[in-house]
């Protein structure tokens, strides 16, 4: 089995995987990559206009291009676009060097972040606590077995979830 060298960041949208991904990797003096952004790099378009102009199956496609790329790299933090739940595919590549991090928060929380930003896949009509507890809970049960560590990051801020994911990875091997 290879060495676990990556930090691979699960979670429902608005959970943080982003902006704590991007901390914990300048914590570590790794790269860091998310996927969404990776895609509008690639595409030219948020993911949210790109599913809406070719549907899920193109979103699907760069996807998994994508990540096969990403889970050969080394000393990364990956956030794993929450737009989109991750194919168990695309989880088994990153396993093969990815510790994974399963990012949540309250629903009063996400609903409160992924509703100031407009251009989230998932975000149309009314947001209600209750729809994103159902999704949230129906999405955690796809990581539960990819799941090494969970942080709830809608009790933290930035600096501490960073600091939590750092502090679990550092002390994955002590165990």
């Amino acid at each position: 089995m290879a060495e676990k060298t990556n930090i691979v960041l699960l979670g429902f949208m608005g959970s943080g995987k982003t902006v704590i991904g991007r901390q914990a990797a300048r914590l570590l003096d790794f790269d860091f990559a998310d996927t969404d952004e990776e895609i509008r790099e690639v595409t030219g378009m948020e993911l949210s206009k790109l599913y809406r102009k070719h549907g899920e199956i193109r979103c699907r496609s760069e996807e998994k291009l994508l990540i096969s790329k990403l889970a050969k790299k080394d000393n990364t933090v990956i956030a794993c676009g929450g737009s989109l739940p991750p194919d168990p595919e695309n989880l088994k590549m990153l396993a093969q060097k990815g510790w994974f991090v399963l990012l949540t928060a309250k629903p009063e929380v996400i609903r409160s972040r992924i509703t100031k930003k407009r251009d989230r896949l998932l975000v149309s009509g009314k947001v209600t606590p209750e729809i994103i507890s159902s999704q949230a809970c129906s999405w955690e049960s796809r990581y539960a077995g990819f799941s090494d560590c969970r942080i709830d990051s809608g009790s933290l801020n930035v600096d501490e979830a960073a600091e939590a994911i750092v502090e679990a990875w550092r002390s994955r091997c002590d165990t």
